[in-house]
């Protein structure tokens, strides 16, 4: 949100802003955010000598059964490291590096983690006069002594090596120098000899800032009007990481740019630094909103995922080339030439530990399982919040919302959300209501209930600086520690954001956490009801008058931590503050439904986030796919983007296209800016809005087989939507296809992403056949081209799979409970099928506390459809089954419950077989036969 809606004293306040923000282009002024030769620390690391690492170690220093501790070693200066490597169970390695003995402690993200990692305790490990080696089948690490380099093999032979090209540093903390006394003279010689130096590093100067001024950045650092006093001085840590026998990478979300990552040889790096961008270019390594920094690297027989757990600024490079010399340490089954493809990354962050995760694979599905072991898996999200959000900057008032909410059910749309933005608060103080607009918020949220929906408000983590507002003196008084994020001079910092004069609460701090949590319960938050739920906005954090639009680094936070430590963190912490305070209010015992813009590595198991303040155009519709993409790779699967697009008019062709593609995206909200048209569904014609319709309507008709997906998700951290090679690595082909994707394993969306486009070219990967979802149609694995029209939405179904659906319409999803269901079995080349469906209250942590679901296995095989329960519950009753359809039967035939003949239908065109009313209950076990 930058287009400033407010009055008079705040437009003054945030005139630079305005002018800053506002443009005829309306477009990112990049003059506004850091390029790596004007960041003090990625100058410096990125400018490190290759090849000649000056690092060295002895051998380890302690050794047990799943880790070993060494020191590390510079040849030329007293600096001591301590670097430790550990094995985790199921193929995952850990490596881990600071000083010894720090002057300051080291920021580790530690609340990333989900419970504590467990480790692989049967490794064995051997010496030799160069190197230790840690073996754990059929995984080994060898550690070269000197110069140090830590390689790792799999089954398939090398597939990672650390610092193979001599880039590894770690900025040792020191005391800073006192200005006040003279420097030690200099030999005339020395003299010289620098100024030679000098002269050489001056060619070679990048972005007309000298060596005087990099020395100079080292401890204090300006950006435009902003000053940085860094008065801990560099801490930076650097790395170079190369994947060997890989020639794709993806992954480092967030960033608008293609699914597989490019070369940064003549670019900026990537870079994760959690920022408000205004309209963010497309194509672009520039850091946005959140930062999760794990890369994902494919081969046709090895996945390997890394994640570089740091939360301060991060930038990442990467290169691409090959090389004969690797031959020999790579198996011949990993290559198809007499060079072996690599990719060299060196990751570069601010201040922290340098701390690692290598998740070996071989499949990737098990480099999703193995993220999950180490950082959690997914929370089950509330059934509601997968369905239809209605959101707009801003709906006017309590009669505007209703009006809303009426047309819905005028023009037959499910919806399960309206949203509110900024203008819904009395002078944009969060946990408040304007009054004249929104006199009665408890009736008006009891209105929607009433229909199954829910609302959903923003509160953002600035709060304004008003002696007259009680949350605000309540925070600033308050006595058992502070709320407040301090600045460099220990006093609370202060900033402009949408209320004016703001303070930031310190989410870092347990404390403060705490005191956020407890203004949710409905006798603080006042007109709150347990139908209304909470959008985290402007938690990168956003400050208006900051560096980058964001806060101070040399501000402080609990434990004396600065900024510059845990920016990256600050989102999340504010996103599980958050939902812990919905968890309050209700007793433990519903689900929380919280939406954060700001994310980090475990931000996974509080919510979803979505891709911000997106552009109605076609080139943001189709980047919206690699982007999502990007995310689940990266461990994050509950996200979308804003269907419609946040700024600008979307003409209705793109309107429809954007709801047919988002339909299929983990999270489905409209939402637009204030200055925008209003662009419900029902406002493009009746033609658009029958076919906006329909596509809601099928949002609906799979939310039971969605719904499995999150529960997958909250088990092991299944990615939901994935791309095409995630079951068919062994296809180059579908490596770079970035606007097709699955959703689950069954279904294949290849939405229609270009304007005026007839025909339509689609990928199915093979072996196995696949159904057109709309036909029933067999078709065959491969590139085949289609017909479209506007109310087209391509999605296939594939072959050997069983899917669970709800057809009836209703006005929201509760209202779906006690439909019944329909299954459609779609048998594979050799006439067999399976897949699964899991049910539950929707709402509730009954599921996890007491047992309450019931999770069925489906399978069709020998002309036996069964149904039994696929994990041990207390079980939980569900609707009837009211069709099953069989596709790809190649004649009709009988079929039987318990020795009883059902009603059978068989369409000879389609090859589909039909039985209705079943009598059979999803919840319960049953056998029907074929004959």
């Amino acid at each position: 949100h930058y287009f400033i809606q407010s009055n008079l004293r705040e437009m003054i306040l945030l005139l630079p802003l305005v002018s800053l923000l506002i443009s005829p282009s309306l477009t990112v002024d990049r003059n506004n955010f850091k390029r790596c030769d004007q960041s003090g620390f990625c100058k410096r690391l990125r400018g490190l000598e290759k090849d000649n690492s000056p690092y060295y170690t002895t051998p380890p220093t302690q050794i047990n059964s799943s880790s070993i501790t060494f020191d590390i070693r510079h040849e030329t200066k007293p600096d001591l490291l301590t670097a430790t490597i550990r094995v985790l169970k199921d193929h995952t390695v850990r490596i881990s590096a600071q000083e010894k003995d720090p002057i300051h402690p080291r920021y580790s993200p530690v609340d990333s983690f989900g419970e504590a990692p467990l480790v692989d305790g049967s490794c064995e490990l051997s010496h030799s006069t160069d190197s230790s080696t840690l073996t754990f089948p059929p995984n080994k690490i060898v550690i070269n002594h000197n110069p140090l380099r830590v390689d790792v093999f799999s089954k398939e032979g090398l597939v990672a090596s650390l610092n193979a090209r001599g880039l590894f540093h770690i900025e040792a903390q020191k005391l800073k120098p006192d200005p006040s006394k003279p420097e030690d003279p200099k030999d005339p010689a020395e003299e010289s000899e620098d100024r030679g130096d000098e002269e050489v590093e001056e060619e070679d100067d990048i972005g007309g800032i000298s060596d005087e001024d990099i020395l100079m950045m080292e401890w204090e650092e300006d950006f435009k009007s902003h000053h940085d006093s860094n008065p801990r001085g560099p801490r930076a840590i650097s790395l170079d990481v190369s994947f060997t026998g890989f020639d794709k990478v993806y992954g480092l979300p967030e960033h608008a740019d293609t699914f597989p990552l490019k070369s940064t040889k003549d670019t900026d790096p990537y870079r994760l630094y959690n920022l408000d961008v205004f309209e963010y270019e497309l194509h672009n390594p520039m850091a946005l909103y959140g930062s999760i920094p794990y890369m994902y690297a494919l081969s046709p027989l090895q996945s390997v995922g890394m994640m570089w757990l740091n939360a301060a600024e991060t930038w990442v490079d990467i290169s691409f080339s090959s090389d004969k010399s690797l031959v020999g340490r790579v198996l011949s089954s990993f290559i198809s030439s007499d060079e072996v493809s690599r990719v060299d990354t060196h990751w570069m962050s601010e201040s922290g530990v340098l701390d690692l995760f290598l998740f070996l694979g071989p499949a990737p599905r098990d480099v999703t399982r193995q993220y999950s072991h180490v950082f959690g898996p997914s929370l089950l999200p509330p059934l509601f919040s997968i369905a239809y959000h209605q959101c707009r900057w801003n709906y006017n008032d309590q009669q505007d919302v209703l009006k809303v909410d009426e047309n819905f059910d005028k023009h037959d749309i499910p919806v399960d959300v309206i949203w509110l933005d900024i203008e819904h608060t009395n002078g944009k103080r969060y946990f408040t209501w304007d009054s004249n607009k929104f006199p009665d918020s408890h009736g008006m949220i009891s209105a929607l209930s009433k229909k199954g929906r829910n609302m959903v408000t923003i509160i953002d983590p600035h709060i304004k600086v008003d002696s007259g507002w009680n949350l605000y003196k309540e925070a600033r008084d308050h006595g058992q520690c502070s709320i407040f994020v301090k600045n460099k001079d220990r006093n609370n910092y202060e900033g402009h954001c949408w209320p004016g004069t703001s303070s930031w609460v310190d989410y870092t701090s347990p404390c403060a956490r705490e005191w956020w949590a407890q203004q949710f319960p409905y006798d603080k938050y006042t007109g709150s009801t347990p139908n209304l739920f909470t959008w985290n906005d402007m938690n990168e954090p956003s400050v208006f008058n900051g560096p980058e639009v964001t806060m101070h680094k040399d501000a402080l936070h609990a434990e004396g931590w600065e900024h510059r430590d845990v920016h990256n963190m600050f989102g999340f912490y504010m996103h599980s503050a958050s939902r812990d305070g919905q968890v309050l209010r209700s007793g433990g015992q519903a689900r929380p439904f919280v939406l954060s813009r700001a994310f980090f590595v475990g931000s996974h198991k509080v919510g979803p986030i979505w891709t911000g303040d997106n552009h109605a155009s076609w080139e943001h519709l189709r980047m919206s796919l690699p982007m999502l993409l990007s995310l689940n790779i990266a461990g994050y699967p509950f996200v979308g983007a804003d269907t419609g697009g946040f700024f600008g008019n979307p003409e209705p062709e793109l309107l429809v296209r954007w709801y047919q593609s988002a339909i299929f995206t983990p999270f489905f909200r409209a939402h637009a800016h204030i200055d925008t048209r209003r662009r419900e569904p029902w406002l493009f014609g009746e033609e658009n809005t029958k076919l906006i319709r329909s596509a809601i309507v099928m949002r609906y008709q799979i939310l039971p087989y969605l719904y499995t997906q999150f529960y997958h998700a909250s088990v092991d951290n299944t990615l939901i939507i994935r791309p095409l090679w995630f079951d068919a690595p062994s296809d180059t082909s579908l490596y770079s296809n970035e606007h097709e994707f699955m959703l689950g394993d069954a279904l294949l969306s290849s939405p229609v992403l270009q304007q005026g486009e007839t025909s339509h070219s689609v990928t199915l990967p093979g072996p196995e056949v696949w159904y057109d979802y709309h036909t029933y149609s067999q078709m065959s694995p491969g590139a085949v081209t289609v017909p479209v029209t506007m109310a087209s939405m391509p999605l296939y179904i594939k072959g050997g799979s069983i899917i669970p659906l709800k057809k009836r319409i209703r006005r929201s999803s509760s209202i779906t409970e006690k439909d019944p269901y329909t299954l459609i079995v779609a048998l594979s080349s050799k006439g067999v099928a399976s897949g699964d469906a899991y049910i539950d209250d929707g709402s509730t942590f009954s599921y996890r506390d007491s047992g309450h679901f019931s999770h069925k296995t489906l399978t069709f095989s020998d002309y036996t459809l069964s149904c039994v329960s696929a994990t041990s519950s207390a079980g939980f009753e569900s609707p009837a089954v009211e069709r099953i359809v069989v596709l790809g039967v190649g004649r009709s035939m009988a079929a039987s419950l318990n020795g009883e003949s059902l009603s059978v239908s068989y369409d000879n065109t389609s090859k589909t077989l039909t039985i209705k009313k079943p009598k059979v209950i999803l919840s319960e076990d049953w056998t029907i036969q074929f004959s």
